[in-house]
């Protein structure tokens, strides 16, 4: 029986670290001459539900998938409302994030979580009678699932 060497190229320790078989191959990988690799973690939010209650009496569910991407519904507070949008965010401190996005009628709204205290702030912009609105709140929130 003939026995040949095997040989893995880069991007074969590149295939493998992506679907986790090995942290030993991950680290070859992440040790490739003048390559400098930063891994993140998720953000706290990614694949959660969470219900946010604002000191003003407004309650939403917040529902993401992943975190690019986020169901919002009206719970209280206001006319029943819901839609889905895609999400901006950025990591200011570790446990604390700054999301954006834009609504289907052209609402924006601005939300910083903390998770470390569980509280909410959130500007919202919006046009109503012809004159842009900003609402300016903070409240407490809890996960869902």
């Amino acid at each position: 029986m003939t026995r040949f060497p095997l040989r893995i190229g880069a991007a074969a320790l590149l295939s493998v670290t992506a679907i986790g078989l090995s942290p030993a191959v991950a680290q070859a990988a992440d040790c490739l001459p003048g390559k400098a690799v930063t891994r993140t973690a998720p953000p706290k939010f990614a694949d959660r539900t969470l219900k946010i209650s604002y000191d003003n009496g407004f309650v939403f569910r917040l529902d993401f998938d992943g975190a690019r991407t986020a169901h919002w519904k009206v719970l209280a507070g206001q006319d029943p409302a819901e839609g889905t949008v895609k999400v901006a965010h950025r990591e200011l401190a570790p446990g604390v994030y700054r999301l954006k996005w834009t609504e289907a009628d052209g609402t924006t709204v601005e939300q910083v979580q903390d998770w470390r205290n569980r509280t909410v702030r959130a500007v919202i912009r919006f046009e109503q009678d012809g004159k842009q609105q900003r609402l300016d709140l903070k409240g407490t929130f809890a996960t869902v699932c």
